[in-house]
């Protein structure tokens, strides 16, 4: 089934994307130590504007269009395939465990059942009854899908008539989706659950979200609206129990909605959260770790220095081992990397003129981390520069964009990044010579 004026859009995106692909490349400049295959820019087929994109799926790489439609779109030039549509394309797709979800125009959980890795097809099940949050992240596990929710209560003043709750979806036998379990603390309206094994368990870890929704300790609003954490809760994933959580004294806040896992220096394999806390003087960078005298805590196990000035923010990201930050991303962003010195993260200068955040949305890193290079656009968003961490962080090449950068999704199976572009464009990016994958 065709959707009307998509013939239209096809033609109109393959000739913007002639840019890229007659060329193979787009205006790559290279600097010390280049990466010996030089990185091309080609477009990826559409049949209209997306607004999410997400790797995983049949194809490696699925986008939501501007309809609502959910498209498994070709790494390799053929036409996008139509999975579904009636999704809200303001929020995220989750994947794993050979499941799409998302969040459907009404509110409702949908899932789709099939290959990841493969181009058949899968069978889709909606939800029972959800009201899921708009913005909110979704997190697949291997049984069950986690939600944030809206929770009614009529009680209440108008302020506060709604809250939101992270939620356990699991299929009823039926095969149609249904709610199990859900938190008794507020989470963020948009928080964006993870996974991570705070206590070395070694059993998959369980559920962190960010909590303790607050509008009045810091009303700096980057990321969309007014409303910060004052909590980091990690949940048991089956019941949705504290097992530990953290919560700050006013006037500070969590300004993130996702903390980053990653590696503890010094453990064999402890993890910890790297986060942002805010206050009067500004964003810092935290760590955020499992309180081993206290079983049910959590504790800011070290903290970098302030950006500077009230209102100043940066940009976490990682590869689940270097530590970085990109300070002040919509002034002039500048890229430090940090080190863990006991109580305290040691910043080093490293590149200037870089964004990875633009203000007021809550795509939170827009860098990517493939084949051990961090890839970050330029402040106006119309290069990507490739840094490699282990040549003391080097730049290799800053490549051109044919539009401005507002997504991306490392494909690593694919050796590509895939980017999405102002005006719903989305090209791949990958060093030259080497074969797409995904149908």
């Amino acid at each position: 089934m065709r959707l009307l004026g998509l013939t239209r859009r096809r033609a109109l995106f393959a000739g913007l994307a002639g840019l890229s692909t007659v060329s193979g490349r787009v205006g790559a400049k290279t600097f010390a130590s280049p990466d010996p295959k030089p990185w091309a820019v080609h477009a990826v087929p559409a049949d209209e504007p997306i607004r999410q994109l997400h790797a995983g799926g049949p194809s490696g790489l699925l986008g939501t269009g501007a309809s609502g439609s959910l498209w498994a779109l070709s790494l390799n030039g053929q036409a996008p395939r139509r999975i579904t549509h009636g999704l809200d394309p303001s929020t995220p797709i989750a994947t794993g465990h050979g499941r799409i979800a998302a969040r459907m125009a009404d509110g409702g959980l949908w899932v789709w059942e099939g290959s990841e890795g493969g181009g058949g097809g899968g069978h889709a099940r909606p939800s029972t009854a959800a009201s899921l949050s708009v913005h909110a992240g979704l997190l697949v596990l291997p049984l069950a899908v986690l939600a944030v929710v809206t929770v009614v209560n009529p009680s209440a003043q108008p302020a506060n008539a709604l809250s939101h709750r992270l939620a356990r979806f699991e299929p009823d036998p039926a095969g149609r989706w249904r709610e199990v379990a859900r938190s008794s603390d507020a989470v963020l309206p948009d928080a964006r659950p993870v996974q991570v094994d705070l206590d070395g368990r070694g059993d998959g870890g369980h559920v962190v979200v960010l909590a303790g929704p607050d509008g009045s300790r810091y009303d700096h609003g980057v990321l969309g609206d007014a409303i910060e954490a004052t909590r980091v809760l990690w949940l048991e994933r089956h019941g949705l129990d504290v097992l530990r959580e953290l919560s700050l004294p006013a006037p500070h806040v969590f300004e993130d909605i996702a903390p980053r896992p990653v590696m503890l220096p010094g453990t064999q394999g402890g993890r910890g959260l790297l986060t942002v806390r805010s206050g009067p003087d500004g964003g810092q960078l935290a760590l955020v770790t499992a309180d081993l005298a206290r079983p049910r805590s959590l504790r800011l196990s070290s903290v970098g220095d302030t950006v500077g000035g009230h209102h100043r923010w940066l940009a976490p990201t990682t590869d689940g081992q270097h530590m970085a930050a990109v300070h002040t991303p919509h002034i002039g962003g500048v890229l430090h990397a940090y080190q863990s010195d006991g109580e305290r993260l040691l910043r080093r200068r490293l590149l200037a003129d870089v964004s990875t955040h633009r203000i007021g949305t809550r795509e939170i890193d827009l860098s990517a981390w493939l084949q051990g290079l961090l890839i970050l656009p330029s402040q106006d968003g119309r290069q990507l520069r490739l840094l490699n961490p282990a040549a003391d962080w080097t730049e290799l090449t800053a490549v051109e964009l044919p539009g401005r950068a507002t997504l991306t999704a490392a494909l690593p199976d694919a050796a590509a990044l895939a980017v999405l572009l102002d005006g719903g464009l989305v090209v791949r990016m990958g060093a030259a010579g080497r074969s797409a994958s995904g149908g």
